[in-house]
């Protein structure tokens, strides 16, 4: 017997972001999670005053699932890993500068 999986894609950008049950349902966090790391300035909403309201932008969600990957894979607290995303985003920063001048 075969096996048929289906997949689905959401185009996020500037001109389509992402509502916080969104990116709550992309990271499979609820959306309390969501909440702090808004509070704690790791993911800044691209619009929206109030958790309600927020919309997020392509980069958020990239930011979002790397967050919730290294906490499942690492066990780490919310602090240790936004400390890594900025690491890692630092060597991804200097690696291509590098290139540039290879």
């Amino acid at each position: 017997m075969n096996t048929v999986t289906v997949c689905t894609a959401l185009m996020v950008d500037q001109d389509a972001p992402v509502t916080i049950d969104e990116l709550a349902r992309f990271c499979e966090q609820q959306t309390q999670w969501v909440v702090t790391l808004v509070d704690q300035g790791i993911l800044p909403p691209a619009q929206g005053q109030y958790p309600e309201q927020w919309v997020f932008t392509s980069v958020s969600v990239t930011r979002a699932r790397h967050v919730a990957r290294l906490q499942r894979d690492f066990e780490v607290n919310l602090d240790a890993a936004a400390l890594m995303l900025d690491l890692m985003e630092e060597v991804r920063h200097l690696r291509g500068r590098l290139a540039t001048f290879k």
